[in-house]
């Protein structure tokens, strides 16, 4: 029996909140270059990876393998993610930044089409959501 959808958004809910504290919580400078592994900063790593995460979890929250249902899980990532960078310029030791936001289109357009293959590879995700 599969969960109610209310239900299947919940871990995306957290990780959303969760998202929006670590992103706007001021952070202490420090000195030297980051690393930056295959030449990308290591925070563009992290933006694509969160952002990806929260995709997976909006996509899997609706048990979907048709693609227009994928699209507005990554279009709400991606919208949330640039409400988050547009905050970040009021936060006075952060700033809104263009490459953090399409570091954050990456990490959920690239989500939104590994749950596709992944829905569809493995028959998962059969439209078989209950709506309470």
């Amino acid at each position: 029996m599969a969960r109610s959808v209310p239900r299947r958004f919940l871990p995306a809910l957290a990780f959303a909140v969760l998202l929006l504290v670590v992103s706007l919580f001021p952070v202490p400078e420090t000195g030297g270059a980051p690393p930056a592994p295959l030449g990308i900063a290591l925070d563009k790593w992290v933006h694509a990876g969160s952002y990806a995460a929260l995709a997976v979890l909006l996509a899997w929250a609706r048990e979907s393998q048709k693609l227009a249902a994928v699209a507005l899980a990554v279009a709400v990532a991606v919208g949330y993610g640039a409400g988050i960078e547009l905050l970040q310029g009021l936060v006075p030791s952060r700033g809104t930044s263009g490459a953090d936001a399409v570091a954050n289109t990456v990490g959920a357009a690239l989500a939104g089409l590994a749950w596709l293959v992944f829905a569809r590879w493995t028959g998962y995700a059969v439209e078989s959501v209950t709506h309470d």
